[in-house]
């Protein structure tokens, strides 16, 4: 092991003496190295072994209190890694370890992801009656949660997003709620509505791409509460300049609500709304 060792030392020397530059050639053909290639390997039966792990947690910067399981650490973004466990290299992108097959959220240029870190939205339906308040989503880069803005979107103050550039736009709402309990009779549904500004729309205001409704099964006389997520996706065109709004209520979906509600929980990792170009 020494000798080999020392060999190596006497051919990186001498290399940089002649080229300028070190170059390593490994394996065949040792004196034919690509001109572009800091260390090669050339052999016709034998490969490379990366350093192996069993498992996720054996990987460098492993943190369980972590959201993702991983600190971040762009340092040392390109480290890889064979994994046991999944039976695949893999490789870290500066926040996370993701198989070396998979794109990093981050390279995805047609996609932004929005959170938010806004309060929670409490709606309340009584004897029909309920008002339908826009989702305050923010721009967050927060890679833990996988919170990007590659599209470079914008959201004003009242929570309405503006659409960079014109093209077909597949758009993924996702929001938890928490329902509060209540009276009522029959049952009661949460309400999430996409709408949309048309720019070229003169008069025309605020206009509904896709509703979506999720049921909450209430009983004569309801109490507690219970979690449940209200998700869709729909594709819909959008000229440059286009606006595009959340809003969400609560409503009877058969019979009458006396005073029900339901909270919209907006910072939590479920709550989020997808937004990607497609090509």
């Amino acid at each position: 092991m020494i000798k080999k060792v020392i060999t190596l030392n006497v051919f990186i020397l001498t290399t940089m003496g002649y080229l300028g530059y070190a170059q390593v050639k490994i394996g065949n053909r040792p004196e034919a190295v690509h001109p572009r290639a800091a260390l090669q390997v050339e052999h016709n039966t034998k490969g490379i072994m990366l350093p192996v792990v069993e498992n996720h947690t054996e990987l460098p910067n492993y943190n369980a209190a972590h959201p993702d399981l991983y600190e971040n650490n762009p340092t040392d973004n390109g480290l890889v890694f064979y994994s046991k466990e999944i039976k695949d290299a893999v490789k870290y992108d500066g926040y996370r370890w993701i198989a070396a097959t998979e794109r990093s959220i981050k390279n995805y240029k047609n996609l932004s992801i929005l959170g938010s870190n806004s309060s929670d939205q409490t709606v309340a339906n009584v004897l029909g009656i309920t008002g339908r308040p826009t989702l305050q989503f923010n721009i967050l880069k927060d890679l833990d949660r996988n919170n990007i803005n590659n599209l470079g979107l914008t959201v004003n103050a009242n929570g309405e997003i503006t659409i960079p550039t014109s093209g077909f736009y597949r758009i993924n709402p996702s929001v938890k709620t928490s329902s509060a309990g209540g009276l009522s009779v029959g049952n009661a549904a949460t309400i999430v509505s996409l709408q949309a500004l048309y720019g070229n729309a003169v008069g025309e205001g605020w206009q509904k791409i896709h509703e979506n409704s999720f049921l909450l099964y209430g009983l004569l006389v309801t109490g507690g509460s219970s979690n449940s997520i209200n998700s869709f996706s729909t594709t819909k065109y959008l000229h440059a300049g286009d606006q595009i709004r959340l809003r969400a209520g609560i409503q009877a979906d058969t019979g009458l609500n006396v005073g029900t509600g339901v909270t919209f929980k907006m910072s939590d990792k479920d709550t989020f709304l997808y937004i990607e170009k497609l090509n």
